[in-house]
């Protein structure tokens, strides 16, 4: 199958003349791909490279940056380690290079010969990079030291080094630029009341406080256009309320909340402003659809933009040539897209080679979305295919929880609309984008509300199908993974087959045994009590003998977020669940992949086995024990019981406490 390359991690130079991103190759290994947007170099698509055996390769982690002289930086961390390796390479003259173990500062061989890419080794926490600097640097690189402060260095080349650093008392989330020096940036500096505006002068390290609302606080730094002193910010008034403000600076420095700003309906989140710093590319987004909108801010007037809904990753480039924005949708994978009515002169310039300079909205239809009704309100979902009609309906569950499904494009999902399945996507409750009460529902309940909408949903897919159409599908990704064990644990006669990627069986388990990081987040959300309906505590591994599906689970060995063991502890508890009803699992371990196994290398063998599981036929639907020795690639899946597949938990079925 010809597949289409998945673009990631898109990222522009300081005055956009140049954008790069990561790029899936042909054996789903990652590759840099770089485009000169206003002028006639060729791209460099990130197929060409064939890298050697143990040689260094990209991983969804990179960090790409685009230099304003045409150069490519990539910052490679070890997970962990605070060793990085920053790489530098020009595209536009040497081409792709073939890259052997790096040392630092040698020069690598390429095709065409001798290029000038560079590489050096970094010892540093946090390290992440910034586009922009003064005259001769090729851009910033940020480091949070474990003491907590904040140490700004210049990026420059020959020799490929970290220089000039300046040094912040506390840690930082952005670095803007106030002026065309590339010396002066505004940034949001952590004091003991929270973060607060300042500007850094990079030359001596000078801080000066930016306005900020007296009463309230400052919640973070959005954008800032040098030319016209425009900074806008995430701001709290005093009334509690997050709100746009926009700092004018200058002699007179001022704040404001613009009235028309405010009162787009949606979350706005501001991606560039154009080079006059007169009009700013805007993302709004409700639920799972984003449109784009374009706003004068000397009128304080939005327009909607020329493109239709769809994904807009948060970040975009505005150079003389136009605006350009990163569009997806369900069927068409992340692109470079050229807005019309931007350029300083007529439409935007056309970028050779693979980013795609202008959009066709007559001839890009986007998935619609659907609402669902529950007992206690209703969700969105995003739907590919007809459901009621299609042979298999895959009911896709998004980790997280802090997440939501949107209108962008997802290698996997596009895979199985290509097979003639239906996928249905829901944002049940915990899931963002729909206000607070609608995420924060799970809250010291994990698996409880959010699950009662998957029962609700299945519930109601099964009763508008045909009596004898094959029960739905589950699939469920880290946090989703949770949740799909736990339905397949609530009613289990109500799916035909589940498939899991990163799963965890339980939050409290999965505390005791993960990264501070997830411990935080886990305490943020509370573990709360086990309720009283019938399932108990939410564990799947006390809970695995209710499963009655054929099961696929997929985790990554060196997986930072979610540990591998979690995997094998579902493959114990499913192999001593036995029984005359046991089902054929497969609980495979990724080796040397992270949390993300089908975005690295060898994932395109992953997603064929995925979706060829998930889209599987079985013209025998009777209830009956899988034969020993069936892989649950053959597996029969029972047809739905004529009484209570989805009634409550009986006496019989719960598992002693």
């Amino acid at each position: 199958m010809n597949r289409r390359p998945e673009r990631i991690s898109f990222r522009f130079s300081a005055r956009s003349r140049f954008a790069a991103c990561l790029v899936t190759t042909s054996d789903g290994a990652l590759a840099p791909g770089w485009w000169d947007l206003d002028g006639t170099r060729p791209p460099y698509a990130g197929d060409t490279p064939r890298f050697r055996e143990g040689a260094p390769t990209e991983t969804t982690a990179t960090q790409v940056l685009p230099t304003e002289c045409g150069g490519l930086l990539r910052l490679r961390g070890a997970a962990g380690s605070g060793r990085h390796l920053l790489l530098l390479s020009h595209p536009a003259s040497a081409g792709p290079v073939t890259e052997e173990t790096p040392t630092a500062g040698t020069p690598l061989a390429g095709p065409r010969g001798p290029s000038s890419a560079e590489w050096l080794s970094v010892e540093a926490r946090g390290l992440r990079l910034v586009p922009g600097g003064p005259r001769g640097t090729l851009a910033l690189a940020v480091e949070t030291a474990h003491d907590g402060r904040t140490r700004v260095w210049r990026v420059r080349s020959a020799p490929l080094r970290l220089s000039d650093p300046v040094t912040l008392p506390g840690r930082v989330t952005a670095l803007l630029p106030l002026d065309g020096t590339g010396c002066r940036y505004a940034t949001d500096l952590e004091g003991p009341d929270g973060y607060r505006p300042a500007s850094l002068d990079l030359r001596d390290g000078n801080r000066l406080a930016l306005p900020s609302p007296p009463d309230g606080r400052i919640h973070r730094l959005l954008l800032s256009a040098p030319a016209s002193g425009l900074l806008l910010t995430a701001s709290d008034p005093g009334d509690g309320r997050l709100r746009i403000a926009r700092a004018t600076l200058g002699r007179r420095p001022r704040l404001d909340f613009p009235d028309r700003l405010n009162s787009l309906d949606g979350a706005v989140l501001p991606l560039a402003a154009d080079p006059a710093g007169e009009r700013v590319a805007l993302r709004v987004s409700r639920g799972a659809q984003a449109r784009l909108f374009l706003y004068d801010v000397a009128a304080d007037r939005p327009r909607p933009a020329e493109l239709p809904p769809g994904a807009f990753h948060p970040v975009a480039g505005w150079s003389e040539g136009g605006l350009r924005v990163v569009y997806a949708a369900p069927d068409r994978p992340a692109d470079l897209v050229g807005v019309p009515d931007t350029a300083a002169h007529g439409a935007p310039a056309t970028p050779s080679g693979a980013a795609s300079p202008t959009l066709d909205v007559s001839a890009t239809p986007h998935a619609p979305t659907e609402w669902f009704a529950t007992p206690s309100g209703r969700f969105e979902a995003v739907r590919l295919g007809d459901w009621r009609t299609a042979p298999t309906v895959v009911v896709a569950l998004h980790g997280g929880p802090e997440d939501h499904w949107t209108l962008g494009h997802d290698p996997v999902l596009a895979r199985l609309s290509e097979t003639g399945a239906a996928v249905v996507a829901p944002n049940q409750r915990g899931s963002t984008g729909y206000g607070r009460a609608h995420a924060e529902a799970i809250h010291g309940a994990w698996g409880v509300p959010d699950l009662a909408d998957i029962r609700a949903l299945v519930r109601t897919l099964t009763e508008q199908r045909p009596p004898d159409a094959e029960p739905p599908v589950l699939l469920g990704t880290s946090y989703g993974g949770f949740l799909a064990l736990l339905a397949v644990c609530a009613d289990p006669y109500a799916w035909a087959r589940c498939a899991v990627i990163a799963p965890f069986l339980s939050a409290r388990g999965l505390r005791e045994r993960s990264s501070a990081a997830v411990r935080a987040l886990i305490d943020r959300h509370g573990l709360g009590e086990p309720p009283d309906d019938g399932l108990g505590p939410r564990d799947v591994e006390r809970l695995a003998h209710r499963i009655r599906v054929p099961l696929l689970a997929l985790h990554g060995c060196d997986d930072p977020v979610v540990p591998v063991d979690e995997t094998r502890r579902l493959r114990r508890a499913l192999t001593r669940a036995g029984g005359p009803e046991r089902v054929p699992h497969d609980c495979l371990d990724i080796a040397g992949a992270g949390h993300h196994p089908l975005q690295e290398r060898g994932g395109a063998e992953l997603i064929d086995r995925l979706v060829g599981f998930l889209t599987a036929g079985f013209p025998d639907r009777r209830r009956s024990p899988a034969p020993p020795g069936l892989t649950v690639a053959d597996a029969a899946v029972r047809h739905r019981p004529s009484s209570a597949v989805f009634g409550h938990i009986t006496h019989d079925e719960r598992t002693p406490s």
